[in-house]
């Protein structure tokens, strides 16, 4: 992994599941009164069996420290191990077994649907997310808190996205971007080695991208209705892929 940085890990639910997964956590702070909850015990016993260093602070040390929330008692740090080549990522893929299954990110914009699609790609097995080279940080306080911490633990690829595309079609994965004018996804084979192209909030995909993808997928809707979230397209055909192949 090319980039090495620290991000800090503020919400319960997330650091249990990173600590879980064996995520590399450097250090905890916990608030002196912190309270004796299932979820801070269960940090605390992971944290000591890992020998993850704790240290104990004032409240206001914590509420100071914290940058999303005022209210939480604990505080991870941890090292991010996600970012990766293209190459890696199909290496890696390929080296555990598994089907490439990506999605790429086509200039979505609000920290809500990222962090939205970062959690259903890693629930619905996606094996890593693609973008373009961000301009500003991918993996911010809020995303990390929206996704639940799994931000962190899907492979990510910082990339010119149009060289992505051309590799992955090359390596015999088919591509589709979600287009409000394609065919339905109830209606195309998705099983196999996949990659679906999910567009911006206002504009959807890119014209130049659909000019370089296999073919457009469509959600079926009520008249009336232009389109979904971008949080919501991408789980509906997430689960699409997954129902198809559970039928094989």
């Amino acid at each position: 992994m090319a980039k090495q940085r620290f991000v800090q890990i503020e919400n319960k639910n997330a650091l249990l599941e990173l600590l879980e997964d064996g995520k590399p956590i450097t250090r905890l702070i916990i608030a002196n009164n912190a309270y004796k909850d299932v979820k801070t015990k269960a940090i605390v016993e992971h944290a000591r069996k890992a020998g993850i260093p704790i240290e104990r602070r004032s409240r206001k040390s914590i509420s100071r420290r914290s940058r999303v929330s005022s209210n939480e008692s604990v505080i991870g740090f941890m090292q991010i191990d996600n970012q990766y080549s293209l190459e890696q990522l199909l290496s890696q893929t390929y080296e555990n077994g598994d089907i490439p299954f990506y999605i790429i990110l086509n200039e979505i914009k609000y920290a809500q649907n990222l962090g939205a699609i970062f959690r259903t790609a890693f629930a619905g097995g996606v094996n890593g997310i693609i973008t373009n080279k961000q301009t500003g940080n991918l993996l911010s306080d809020e995303i990390i808190r929206i996704s639940m911490g799994t931000a962190l633990r899907i492979p990510i690829v910082e990339t010119h996205i149009f060289n992505a595309i051309k590799r992955l079609r090359k390596e015999d994965i088919s591509v589709y971007a979600m287009d409000m004018e394609g065919k339905s996804i109830y209606k195309e084979n998705l099983t196999g080695p996949v990659a679906f192209v999910l567009g911006s909030e206002d504009t959807g995909v890119s014209s130049k991208v659909l000019e370089r993808v296999d073919g457009a997928l469509s959600i079926p809707m009520r008249r009336g209705i232009g389109s979904l979230n971008v949080s919501i397209s991408g789980a509906i055909v997430i689960y699409e892929k997954l129902r198809q192949e559970l039928q094989l």
